[in-house]
């Protein structure tokens, strides 16, 4: 599964978001969402308008999810 994937998996969990909140307020399929951001053993990658989707709902800019090398190769 993607790094960034993981990222906002794990933010939810920390922030105690329910992903059937999420589903229903970005009309993206639970199951779907479930695969991708609370079954760890599926591995299901988000999609990119389904990231977008949920970043929105976050409030968040998708890439705060992001592990960017800085100018000298070292991840932010």
């Amino acid at each position: 599964m993607s790094q960034v994937t993981n990222n906002i998996a794990r933010y939810i969990r920390d922030k105690g978001i329910q992903i059937s909140k999420i589903s229903e307020v970005t009309n993206l399929e639970y199951a779907r969402l479930y695969d991708s951001l609370g079954n760890s053993g599926r591995g299901r990658d988000l999609r990119d308008d389904e990231m977008i989707r949920v970043c929105t709902f976050l409030e968040k800019n998708p890439m705060d999810f992001a592990e960017l090398p800085d100018v000298r190769g070292n991840k932010r």
